[in-house]
């Protein structure tokens, strides 16, 4: 995707109306690079405040008696901005000479917009945007906002979206995108529930004729062939109806079914577009169940309930015409439910709206805890706690019994009532209807004609059947309002997906490079995952093409994140990676991943065979490739062991097979993929010794001309690299060959070779 949500123009879209007017008649709205929020006076009290950044000058802003008092000063004087974390509250330090010159205190809900707006400040005050860096830092698209832009409600941890905000018609009305591409077979469907509509219109009027004149309740004498010509017309009109009843529910059927495929392959594709950070925030049994359910919620909508909802308000329409034309005194008394039956669908419409977002919300939970459970079900065992997880899925079952309780509740009361309204409609029809039809039968007796615009038996029958023609597409809408609950829902959260853009993306005219010569190097690289706590600080580091790199330290020091940012599964927050002297944003990412080959602490294998896990990389591979891998991985002897050799089925995530095997697989996947830069993350920590130097072997032969760099603890693997960095608290501490840095007084390194020799001694005894 080479598409991004790009941050408003201005910058000031979230701040009040008349701070916003104050603004826009004080700077240059284009000057504006940052905003942040803080609410804390000096004395710990709340109060509404802003800070504004622009090319040169900082703004404060502080509404008091409803007035909005301004404080600018120049940014260049300041030699530091830092933030000093407390405990529920934090502030922002201004320093002009090492001296305290202003302190902006804050809670913690906007200690993301405040790190950020820091840290922009800080490159003015370094100067930093002179190397190409921009100084305006945009909210990532994917970051979650904490609360409603609109109504600042707070966003519940289960949603993307407010609640209070969501348009469902709009929600809805987007569907129709996925329709465009069938809209010949959606317009045929409509035609022929068009076709059945008008059809329908007819068989009151034959009724009508058929008593009043086929059978001479109008005082005309019996009309036998008419009668008959009558009942062929009716016979004829309900046989077209069903053949064609039958062809437009094929037809919606199969539309339905294609639009939900395609919803469902949609969201699947855009999920595997989305960054790593975007998941570490998702439970995966919620986004199962958007995959899943909630695509198949769209079925019945897209195939049905578009239709009947239109073809039931053009039949209310028409039917009213026909009544109002037929005879418009007892059309008023048709009438007379109607505003009570409107009523009571608006009340119960918002009811059931209310009660499907918790059971979504609830079934999402349950969903998880499945996803939870079934891959750790070996841990489950290991401790005994199935009955553990059995209560704990029986209570979010219980959950999702409770909410769907409620909504039977309402739904058994709502369809009663209206069935009701509809009921004291058709009493007054027939007792009126019926009055009126004895008198002009009386009429008819006594001067040989009928009452001028009386009602006939034939025009009671026909205006009843017209009546419950009108009723019923009512009764429709009511309860197609449940399913446009459940659709609404479903497809706010389908969109929620959809809408989400990556953070890592592809640039237009992104470098796709043919060969990776190997040299990495890392710029002043800063990062912090929630946009708060750096992770990494300041690290400056060059690897050579072919070189080995080994990171070691205490654990949380930043070492996996290091590897992470160089393989582009986050971005840095201030400074740059180069691959061959070329920032990895510029790079096509997945031109740039084939180039990098990964190898697990803990790898991870599909279900399917060993050559299909070896050959993931590259799937076109042939098995001698496969089998050459193997052996390079020191593989192959234990793979020709199992009874199926290579098309052995490893079992869900490769439990059928030891740490050991999965590990030199894994190599293999490595080895036959022939990337240009290796990461080793733990490769050897979790096997026995002899496991060890076979995995060590085959690591020796993947790391030849490879520029490589090695997450280890281990001597065996440190001793290996030929140059040794140590991390500690996200900073670059030591840098050194094995022996230099293991002979460094009160070294980190040394410390941890002391302790691994200690350690074996122990061992050995």
């Amino acid at each position: 995707m080479n598409s991004r949500i790009e941050p408003s123009k201005s910058g000031i879209d979230h701040l009040p109306d008349a701070l916003q007017e104050r603004l826009a008649r004080s700077v240059s709205l284009e000057s504006i690079t940052g905003t942040a929020p803080f609410d804390l006076d000096v004395n710990g009290k709340y109060m509404e405040a802003y800070l504004v950044l622009t090319d040169g000058r900082l703004g404060e802003f502080v509404r008091r008696n409803g007035q909005w008092k301004i404080d600018w000063r120049d940014v260049a004087p300041l030699s530091k901005a830092s933030i000093v974390e407390g405990l529920g509250m934090s502030l922002l330090r201004l320093l002009e000479d090492g001296k305290n010159v202003k302190e902006f205190r804050f809670t913690l809900r906007h200690a993301k917009a405040m790190a950020r707006l820091q840290r922009q400040l800080k490159r003015r005050i370094e100067g930093g945007d002179g190397d190409g860096e921009p100084i305006e830092e945009p909210r990532r698209p994917d970051e979650k906002k904490l609360r409603c832009e609109k109504c600042n409600r707070v966003i519940p941890a289960w949603t993307e979206i407010c609640p209070a905000c969501m348009s469902r018609r709009k929600i809805l009305f987007r569907l129709l995108d996925f329709v465009k591409p069938y809209k010949s077979r959606a317009l045929t469907g409509l035609i022929l529930a068009l076709a059945i509509l008008g059809l329908s219109f007819i068989p009151p009027r034959l009724q009508k004729s058929m008593v009043d004149r086929g059978l001479g309740a109008s005082g005309g004498g019996t009309d036998w062939g008419l009668f008959l010509r009558l009942w062929a017309i009716w016979a004829t009109i309900v046989f077209l109806m069903t053949i064609a009843r039958g062809f437009q529910q094929r037809i919606m059927a199969k539309l339905g079914s294609t639009i939900s495929r395609d919803i469902r392959e949609g969201i699947y594709a855009h999920l595997h577009k989305l960054s790593l950070s975007f998941f570490g925030r998702k439970q995966t049994g919620s986004l199962v169940s958007r995959v899943t359910h909630d695509s198949d919620r769209m079925w019945d909508f897209v195939a049905f309930t578009v239709v009947e909802v239109t073809i039931s308000l053009l039949t209310i329409f028409g039917v009213a015409v026909v009544l109002l034309v037929m005879h418009w005194k007892l059309a008023f008394f048709v009438l007379i439910p109607l505003p009570v039956m409107i009523v009571l669908t608006a009340f119960f419409h918002k009811r059931l709206h209310s009660i499907f977002q918790r059971i979504w919300h609830r079934w999402s939970q349950m969903t998880a805890v499945i996803g939870d459970a079934l891959p750790g079900v070996r841990v489950i065992k290991a401790f005994s706690q199935e009955q553990r997880e059995i209560d704990r899925f029986d209570n979010k079952s219980g959950q999702v019994y409770k909410e769907q309780m409620a909504m039977v509740n309402v739904w058994t009361t709502f369809g009663p009532v209206m069935q009701f309204c509809t009921q004291i409609g058709m009493l007054i029809i027939w007792v009126l209807g019926g009055w009126w039809v004895v008198q002009n039968h009386q009429y008819l007796q006594a001067n040989g004609v009928g009452m001028p615009g009386g009602v006939t038996l034939g025009t009671l029958l026909a205006f009843t059947g017209y009546m419950m023609m009108f009723y019923r597409p009512i009764h429709n809408i009511a309860h197609v309002d449940r399913m446009f609950n459940r659709a609404a829902t479903s497809a706010a959260r389908i969109f929620e997906i959809l809408d989400t853009e990556p953070v890592i993306f592809s640039k237009e005219e992104a470098h796709r490079p043919e060969k990776v010569e190997g040299k990495i190097e890392l710029r002043n690289v800063s990062f912090s995952y929630d946009g708060i706590r750096r992770v990494l600080k300041n690290i400056d580091l060059t690897v050579e093409p072919g070189e080995m790199i080994g990171l070691a330290g205490p654990s949380g020091g930043g070492k996996t994140t290091l590897v992470n940012l160089i393989c582009r599964f986050y971005d840095v927050l201030e400074g740059q990676i180069l691959v061959d002297d070329v920032d990895v944003r510029e790079y096509e990412v997945e031109a740039l991943r084939r180039k990098i080959g990964v190898v697990l602490q803990d790898p991870f294998l599909f279900h399917g065979t060993v050559a299909e896990n070896i050959a993931y990389g590259n799937p076109g591979a042939s098995l001698d490739s496969i089998v050459e891998a193997s052996r390079a991985a020191n593989a192959h002897d234990f793979i020709t062991g199992f009874p199926d050799g290579y098309d052995t089925l490893v079992g869900e995530r490769g439990h059928s097979l030891s740490g050991g095997e999965r590990q030199r697989i894994s190599i293999a996947r490595a080895i036959l993929n022939n990337p240009t830069i290796l990461i080793l993350d733990e490769a050897t920590s979790s096997v026995d010794t002899e496991t060890e130097k076979l995995i060590q072997e085959a690591l020796d032969r993947l790391v030849a001309n490879r520029t490589t760099i090695a997450i280890a603890h281990r001597l065996s693997t440190l001793r290996r690299a030929n140059r040794l960095v140590i991390l500690e608290n996200g900073k670059l501490i030591e840098e050194g060959t094995h022996q230099e840095l293991a002979k460094k007084e009160g070294g980190v390194y040394a410390k941890l070779v002391r302790m691994q020799s200690e350690m074996q001694a122990v061992m050995g005894i």
